[in-house]
């Protein structure tokens, strides 16, 4: 039993398998995408310092941690229109 083992041969060269083949590019696409999601998060998080105003920072900290416009919106009392304001203000100070 011990020598069956032994005597098989060893896998070399590349796999000729298209399951495998279709992983490895969805493996290598989304890895890429992450690559360039973490990016942008950097982008944003270096940039949070240039907000300025409590209702922008409470804002944004509730925009990163996944709440919804309008759960924030709701939350703190204000009007889809003056969210929408209060997001655009956010984005012009991080682009200065």
């Amino acid at each position: 039993m011990y020598g069956i083992e032994a005597t098989l041969p060893k896998a070399s060269g590349i796999t000729s398998d298209p399951v495998y083949t279709e992983v490895q590019c969805r493996v290598y696409s989304l890895n890429y995408r992450i690559n360039e999601y973490e990016q942008k998060i950097a982008e944003v998080q270096n940039r949070i310092p240039y907000v300025i105003g409590d209702r922008e920072v409470e804002v944004l900290h509730r925009l990163l941690d996944g709440d919804s416009m309008r759960a924030i919106g709701k939350h703190m009392g204000l009007s889809s229109t003056t969210m929408f304001r209060v997001r655009n203000n956010i984005l012009i100070q991080m682009m200065k």
